[in-house]
């Protein structure tokens, strides 16, 4: 996801008045939107380590497994 899904979750939440039921669901699509972003940063993060290491670069691969294990759990595909 890139910066345009918090642009998008900005605009949501700026579209309808306060107090209306579709600010309320725009306001819920927009958190949504924030999670998936913060989320999708996290998983890249941890496909980056997981390629460096895999590509030969000197790194603990306990720790490269835990974050990507953190991360595939956020997601709801960890065991």
């Amino acid at each position: 996801m890139s910066d345009a899904a918090l642009r998008l979750a900005d605009a949501l939440e700026q579209q309808f008045p306060t107090g209306t039921a579709q600010h309320y669901l725009d306001g819920e699509a927009a958190a949504e939107l924030r999670r998936l972003h913060a989320l999708n940063a996290e998983l890249v993060e941890a496909l980056r380590c997981a390629d460096a290491m895999l590509s030969g670069a000197n790194m603990d691969a306990k720790a490269v497994e835990r974050k990507v294990r953190a991360a595939l759990a956020k997601a709801g595909e960890g065991k």
